[in-house]
């Protein structure tokens, strides 16, 4: 398992689009999701990105992200945010089953797809867990064993700019518990790294910390 990517949902595609190419990222419009009603663009580093989405078509957004809807709707009303990050896994079912035997509760594989902007189509699968902070990851799987999908990007030229991902901070009130909590759902360790700050070493690490101690964080970090 390695982390793969973080959702940052924007009100305005083409607006963020251009922001994040002022701040010297390689942007690059991807394209739409059809049963979800949104489309995005996405800064890539190799297998891993930051993904910028939005809606597109509110009507089958509501519809097609279900229960989902309210929180995300009121993340782009309040200007846009975080909206949870994903984790590469070589097997979804496989996934699911280990999480379900650890009394993990976590919801069946769904399937999804983008049409891109080039006509090609991709798909995925992917579950989500039932229980856990709205920060909480997510699992997914693009058809192909991680070593292939790996490849794919590296004989793309990626990754094209001079930045590299360090990590992923996640600002939350009691970064222990947090962390014991993300450790057991990964079935990693903890690694304490200051007073207020903890670490569960998924490849491209992920910290957590108390927002009223932190130092420096990417401004893709989350507050629980």
């Amino acid at each position: 398992m390695q982390f793969d990517h973080l959702m940052h949902w924007v009100p305005d595609l083409g607006a963020a689009v251009r922001d994040y190419q002022a701040l010297g990222f390689t942007v690059q419009r991807a394209g739409q999701h059809p049963q979800f009603g949104t489309h995005n663009a996405g800064w890539r580093l190799d297998t891993r990105y930051i993904e910028l989405i939005a809606v597109r078509d509110e009507a089958v957004a509501r519809a097609g992200l279900g229960p989902d809807w309210p929180e995300i709707d009121a993340t782009l009303r309040a200007g846009g945010g975080v909206g949870g990050f994903g984790v590469l896994v070589t097997d979804i079912t496989a996934t699911v089953a280990n999480l379900r035997s650890r009394g993990i509760p976590v919801n069946d594989p769904q399937s999804g797809s983008i049409q891109r902007n080039d006509g090609s189509i991709g798909v995925w699968q992917g579950a989500s867990l039932q229980d856990g902070p709205r920060w909480a990851p997510f699992f997914i799987n693009y058809g192909l064993p991680i070593d292939e999908w790996a490849a794919r990007f590296r004989d793309q030229g990626f990754p094209k700019d001079p930045w590299v991902l360090q990590g992923v901070t996640v600002e939350v009130p009691d970064p222990s518990a947090s962390t014991s909590w993300l450790a057991d759902v990964f079935g990693l360790d903890v690694l304490r790294i200051g007073q207020d700050a903890a670490q569960v070493p998924c490849p491209a690490a992920l910290s957590l910390s108390h927002p009223a101690r932190r130092t420096a964080s990417p401004p893709w970090s989350s507050t629980d």
